[in-house]
């Protein structure tokens, strides 16, 4: 079996973490694996650590640049590389290429079996509503999708939460979505706890993400100072990541006059060693389609704090798992996190839970066999 994975790519995020851990599952499965790589001049251009990763797995990439707009040169470049690799399958992750090859398949012919992991849904939308189907309309994002999606033979989700949504608006045929869940062996590291040099405060908080709205940063900054009248300077949350919101999420540090319980780490490589060496994993999360980051933390043995919506509420169970808490009702955040910061030996057990299923389910192993699975369903079926 040969299949020709397709993304729009200009950073390593969600999607991007996902195919390096997938694809030497496949790969040592017996599939072979070849990546079509979209970019911008303009968001990442050519090259860049992603394809020097997947080359040092031994994957043959190939890159085209697609521009603000599909154009017939770049549908004809990208349907040269599809028609001429002697691929079964062409696997595309994320809209941009959904769209792409959408449209040759339409338009120009395309002879693999074309198919799509969904691992999120328009940013702008669920920034505002989560995964609430009733307030979706026809907007642009929606249409694109929905056309496209049509042009597949078959698609999964990576999370329950994301499929409910794509059925309830009519993005798809329930017939023709499955769900794949995440899974992922995580490094040793994670679990290396009482290192000091992660270790910033006697009490630690970490948030881990972009710096963008659906991330919820807003709502923990918000929520910290009640958490700090009760704790002093002896509490401090960790923001790890960049992003757009930067600025803004300074600014509303300073206005609390947090800036003594609340440090800007920027992007680090060091998330997992800052997990486990904190009290707390808050995720205030809008919306998820997966969310990495809960299995990263129930990898470093920490507690998870987070509002009790999609995907957080489908990966953990309130007080058996995790914490879930009324959806963006900071005062319920801050006296949860309060109650945690309080009695510490208490979250071994939720901890030790958490870990259990992450080994017995949320696992690479896993993951990739059901993938291997979805292909040969789709082969058979066609």
């Amino acid at each position: 079996m040969k299949v020709l994975f397709v993304q729009k790519e200009g950073g390593i995020f969600g999607a991007e973490n996902y195919q390096l851990k997938v694809i030497p599952g496949l790969i040592a499965k017996g599939v072979r694996i070849e990546f079509l790589r979209l970019y911008t001049a303009y968001q990442g251009g050519r090259g860049g650590d992603f394809i020097d990763r997947l080359e040092a797995l031994g994957v043959k990439t190939h890159q085209v640049n697609i521009g603000r707009v599909p154009t017939p040169n770049v549908l004809s470049k990208i349907r040269k590389i599809a028609n001429s690799g002697g691929f079964d399958l062409v696997h595309t992750h994320l809209i941009h290429a959904d769209f792409h090859l959408a449209l040759i398949k339409q338009f120009l012919g395309l002879k693999p079996i074309l198919i799509s992991t969904k691992h999120g849904y328009d940013n702008a939308f669920t920034s505002k509503f989560g995964f609430d189907a009733s307030k979706q309309r026809n907007t642009t994002y929606f249409l694109i999708s929905k056309w496209a999606e049509k042009r597949m033979k078959a698609s999964y989700t990576i999370s329950r939460g994301l499929l409910d949504f794509f059925i309830s608006t009519g993005l798809t045929d329930a017939k023709k979505m499955k769900l794949i869940h995440y899974g992922f062996d995580l490094p040793d590291h994670f679990l290396h706890k009482e290192v000091q040099e992660f270790r910033k405060a006697p009490k630690q908080l970490i948030i881990a993400g972009r710096l963008v709205s659906f991330k919820g940063h807003r709502f923990l900054i918000e929520a910290m100072t009640k958490v700090v009248e009760v704790f002093g300077q002896e509490v401090k949350l960790l923001i790890a990541g960049s992003g757009d919101l930067e600025i803004e999420l300074k600014n509303q540090v300073t206005s609390l006059a947090l800036e003594k319980n609340i440090e800007f780490l920027g992007y680090s490589n060091a998330v997992g060693q800052y997990m486990a060496n904190s009290d707390i994993v808050v995720i205030p999360s809008i919306s998820e389609g997966f969310g990495v980051v809960f299995l990263e933390a129930f990898a470093a043995k920490t507690p998870v704090v987070a509002w009790n919506v999609p995907a957080g509420n489908e990966l953990m169970e309130h007080e058996k798992t995790g914490y879930l808490v009324e959806p963006y009702n900071t005062e319920m955040l801050s006296d949860q996190l309060i109650k945690i910061l309080e009695a510490p030996k208490d979250q071994l057990k939720i901890v030790d839970n958490a870990y259990q299923g992450l080994k017995e389910y949320f696992n690479l192993e896993r993951m990739v066999s059901e993938s291997v699975d979805f292909y040969n369903l789709v082969l058979k079926s066609n």
